[in-house]
């Protein structure tokens, strides 16, 4: 189970600093591209900002900035796809955000979602032990079709879940909404 809580970058997402945040993420992850963790909160970033243009706060960024964010997250999949394939978060996290919105992610709607449908169950392979990944799991399959198996993991994982997702970036906010609030799922 990862921290996700990065105090410098988290705080100026929650000031809407969007271009801040990118840019400090960005130099962060080129210093060093193998974290995980910068990757996935500069990737999650990008992609929160280009679905939610016009209803997240832009007032500190340019209209122009939206196509900047668009392909820094096409440049992001497709470094994540190469280099972090086989890792369960990786996999977990661009599944999810493809599954929710296949159309930023590849021409034909139908087979991109199913890809993101598939990274989710192949992080669920990989590591089917992580709380996180498990309820990313389970959000997409379980919650209409059995919603008391679906409560019963968010509770069981729920404190342990949470202090993962602590901190004020998107990422945390969106997780904890979008996972632990129980009714919210995909």
């Amino acid at each position: 189970m990862k921290n996700w809580e990065l105090k410098d970058t988290d705080q100026l997402e929650k000031e809407s600093d969007w271009n801040a945040a990118r840019n400090k993420l960005y130099h962060n992850w080129k210093e060093n591209p193998q974290d995980l963790k910068v990757f996935l909160k500069l990737s999650f970033l990008c992609w929160y900002l280009v679905v939610e243009w016009g209803v997240e706060d832009t007032s500190k960024v340019q209209e122009s900035d939206y196509d900047d964010y668009e392909e820094l997250l096409q440049e992001l999949y497709h470094y994540g796809i190469i280099h972090f394939k086989e890792d369960a978060f990786f996999n977990a996290v661009f599944g999810f955000m493809i599954e929710l919105f296949p159309e930023y992610f590849g021409e034909d709607y139908d087979k991109t979602k199913e890809f993101g449908e598939s990274l989710i169950n192949k992080s669920f392979y990989l590591n089917k032990e992580d709380p996180f990944i498990e309820l990313i799991y389970l959000s997409g399959r379980t919650p209409s079709r059995n919603p008391a198996y679906y409560s019963n993991a968010v509770e069981k994982h729920f404190t342990t879940v949470k202090n993962s997702l602590k901190g004020t970036g998107v990422f945390q906010e969106y997780f904890s909404y979008m996972l632990l609030s129980n009714g919210n799922q995909l």
